[in-house]
């Protein structure tokens, strides 16, 4: 309950009982007696008594003076509380900012400390990803020059070497009896559309043009063989069709096309071109040998340079 100090006896009054005043110096709360006696002097030291009876006109008159003050101070009180809301951030903010340097801060840390990141792969380039494979400490390529600077054999790739694993060398094939493949393949699927020039990789001859749909084994399809100069051997395999002039025999050089990429004899996968590598086991052979063994041609097509589409070039007939 509010209390004051009355203006002229100085004693304490409280709302309820005493008469309020709007004057000057803002509201007053004068004792009823006080009010009415507030032009005589006080009487000397005699303690003022203030007797206070219920009576009911009084009270009709308090009621609104009280209600004045509550307004008053009510109205005061709203003046004042808008000055320091204009002085200080919303309260959403306030929230926001006390979580955002405590709260949040911890919740932040704590989830670091649980959180267990998965780590993201580290990219790694094709040529570091397939290392120059050696023999006897030498590499392949001083071994085999015609190794060096490949032309890719797809005109225009999208890619050097395929992703997927059913593409690599070595995946599983089933009826190919070769060691060396791993679990059968013996070569590596390129993707490309269907009738994408095929490029020889270097500069060879023709030992093989294969030009039955199922191929002699019933799984090569339309295919091409070149015997590189150092002996190497590439064959390019499911074409749809192999390019005008190509004889046995007959020269070819690297970027030159040797047919279009296919799916002859390509029984359950979209039109591609297998291509495989072998190296001879007597490098003094020559020919269309069996003698030889499949490796891997991945390192050599990481670093073979994709070729534009152009117009193709024939092939120079043998000279007789």
């Amino acid at each position: 309950m509010m209390v004051a100090e009355c203006p002229r006896c100085r004693a304490a009054v409280s709302l309820l009982e005493g008469r309020p005043i709007v004057g000057s110096a803002g509201v007053e709360l004068w004792h009823p007696v006080c009010w009415e006696a507030r032009g005589e002097p006080l009487p000397g030291a005699e303690p003022v008594q203030i007797a206070i009876a219920p009576v009911v006109r009084e009270r009709q008159l308090r009621i609104p003076a009280l209600l004045a003050v509550v307004s008053v101070l009510v109205l005061g009180g709203a003046a004042i509380a808008m000055r320091e809301a204009r002085a200080r951030p919303p309260v959403a903010a306030l929230v926001v900012a006390q979580l955002a340097d405590s709260t949040a801060i911890d919740i932040r840390s704590e989830i670091a400390a649980r959180e267990s990141m998965p780590a993201r792969p580290v990219p790694v380039d094709l040529e570091t990803r397939f290392p120059m494979p050696v023999d006897h400490d030498v590499p392949l390529d001083d071994l085999y020059p015609s190794l060096c600077d490949w032309v890719h054999p797809v005109a225009a790739s999208a890619e050097l070497y395929p992703e997927q694993a059913s593409r690599h060398f070595g995946a599983e094939r089933h009826g190919v009896m070769r060691t060396e493949c791993g679990a059968g393949h013996c070569g590596i699927d390129l993707d490309g559309p269907r009738g994408r020039p095929v490029l020889a990789v270097a500069a060879g001859r023709l030992v093989r043009v294969e030009h039955d749909e199922m191929g002699a084994d019933g799984r090569s399809g339309r295919y091409v063989r070149i015997q590189h100069d150092d002996g190497t051997l590439t064959s390019y395999m499911h074409l749809d069709d192999i390019a005008d002039g190509l004889e046995v025999g007959g020269h070819v050089e690297a970027g030159q096309m040797v047919g279009t990429l296919g799916a002859t004899a390509v029984y359950s996968a979209p039109p591609h071109l297998h291509f495989s590598l072998e190296l001879p086991n007597h490098p003094e052979e020559r020919g269309d040998i069996s003698d030889t063994h499949y490796v891997d041609p991945a390192p050599f097509l990481a670093r073979a340079t994709i070729a534009p589409l152009f117009e193709h070039r024939h092939p120079i007939k043998p000279a007789f």
